[in-house]
């Protein structure tokens, strides 16, 4: 899920209204929980993939507005750490999907440990109108993440698993079009990109003599 265009962005993606987003900015569009978090490691397929969980409080801010909690969990160095490690099962395990190969025992059992922690836990508002999270560890909040992971496995739409088309991104996403036709994780972000890139190549090409 890369860059390519201002666009506006809200709350959820740490953006305010209007302005462009930065490249440590956390992508959510179109996107599954799970492969939301897999895209917290930018430009995966150059030479030099773009960090955005670089901190714990880079982590603990992503459980904020993924909507996974609504208090920002306390994050050491070794949570971190674990987290990336499962960032980068799910995205093996996406690929594995995507190219309907089986994905490793290592990474599933990886995915399972931190699905078995206790997850956050919802709380409906009194008008039924909106939704709170409770979980006082990122523990919580990455068993949510890997639950999202088993719970697309174990659907329909594990055949839907494609990789964005975009060579710099390649970030897992589930294709829901009704013709199966969706090329990127996202429109507003690769789409727009390799759109833009293939407008440049165009006009830069050799005329024809017109």
């Amino acid at each position: 899920m890369e860059d390519g265009a201002a666009e506006d962005t809200n709350g959820k993606d740490g953006g305010r209204e209007g302005r462009q987003r930065a490249k440590a900015d956390f992508r959510f569009d179109d996107a599954r929980l799970c492969f939301a978090f897999a895209g917290t490691l930018a430009d995966r397929g150059t030479g030099t993939p773009f960090e955005r969980l670089a901190r714990p409080e880079d982590l603990s801010r992503w459980a904020v507005q993924s909507a996974c909690t609504t208090a920002a969990p306390p994050c050491a160095e070794a949570d971190l750490d674990h987290a990336r490690h499962l960032r980068e099962a799910i995205q093996r395990t996406g690929r594995a999907l995507a190219d309907a190969v089986p994905p490793s025992p290592a990474d599933i059992a990886l995915v399972n440990r931190a699905a078995a922690e206790p997850p956050s836990m919802p709380e409906l508002a009194p008008d039924a109108a909106t939704v709170r999270w409770h979980g006082d560890s990122i523990a919580a909040v990455l068993s949510m993440v890997a639950r999202d992971l088993i719970a697309l496995c174990a659907s329909e739409h594990r055949s839907r698993v494609r990789l964005c088309g975009n060579p710099d991104c390649g970030v897992p996403f589930v294709d829901t079009s009704r013709a199966g036709a969706r090329r990127w994780c996202s429109m507003k972000t690769c789409g727009a990109l390799v759109k833009k890139r293939a407008y440049r190549a165009r006009l830069q090409a050799p005329g024809d003599g017109a």
